[in-house]
């Protein structure tokens, strides 16, 4: 497919499941020569690594912490760093006023903080040596904004915004950076999230399928990958689509979300 990824050490985070663990099998199957696969969750981290074709290190590590993080970059120290994977991220639903702060700011800090962090450590080895590459994992919600999932949505946009602005700075780097910014996805994501997947009904997709689409991406040098065609349909029409039309129609599409908890306090 391409050389690009050969021999490269590779960090993907959260990747005990879900899109993170199909992304470590597709990069392995791409050409990755070791990859270093972090999360929260040792057993499940133990089977992505034993579907992955390719050596992989294990490191156990909760990034919605300063500590969290600082223990897996001193974890990791040891090896030289191809390409990072921010795939690490959590969800939270229900009403803004109604949810936790506290969860809020576990979820700010592993779905913002932590990605800014590692891409800070890891980055300037793979300027001075003029290869890499940074995949950072955000979402749709991210351009739409969601209801019910208010603070999630600030958190993938700025995953979303952070990727791109980015990708103009390192440019001529020889440093590669692609979003990939993903539908509704087929993953624990919204168990963990504590939201019904009756109340997101169309357009999901295999976590496989995403992470197929996404590696690819790499490959390619892309800047923005949206796996599936009824994405990208919506993708293109938020340039003309105003945002007040927006917004009613997405409160319409997550109104489930929040609305199971109007009326209720914490």
């Amino acid at each position: 497919m391409s050389g690009f990824l050969d021999g490269m050490t590779i960090l993907v985070t959260g990747a005990s499941d879900g899109i993170g663990a199909e992304l470590a099998k597709e990069l392995a199957a791409a050409g990755a020569g070791t990859l270093v696969l972090s999360g929260r969750d040792m057993k499940r981290l133990e089977r992505t690594r034993d579907q992955c074709s390719v050596p992989c290190e294990l490191v156990c590590a909760d990034l919605s912490s300063k500590k969290g993080v600082e223990s897996l970059l001193q974890s990791i120290s040891h090896l030289e760093i191809d390409g990072l994977v921010n795939n690490a991220g959590v969800g939270l639903g229900g009403g803004f006023s109604e949810s936790s702060c506290a969860d809020q700011e576990d979820m700010i800090y592993l779905n913002c903080q932590s990605v800014m962090q590692l891409t800070h450590h890891l980055l300037d080895p793979m300027k001075k040596r003029g290869k890499g590459f940074i995949l950072f994992v955000g979402s749709m919600i991210g351009f739409v904004g969601g209801p019910g999932m208010t603070t999630y949505s600030a958190t993938k946009g700025f995953v979303n915004r952070f990727s791109e602005t980015l990708r103009w700075e390192l440019e001529g780097t020889g440093v590669r950076v692609t979003l990939l910014a993903p539908g509704v996805t087929r993953t624990s994501f919204f168990t963990s999230a504590g939201i019904s997947e009756d109340h997101i009904r169309s357009g999901q997709m295999g976590a496989g399928k995403v992470a197929k689409v996404a590696v690819r991406g790499v490959l390619k040098r892309k800047a923005t990958v949206i796996p599936g065609v009824l994405n990208n349909i919506l993708f293109q029409m938020l340039r003309f689509v105003p945002r007040g039309q927006i917004g009613f129609v997405s409160r319409k599409m997550f109104a489930k979300i929040y609305k199971d908890t109007e009326g209720t306090s914490n």
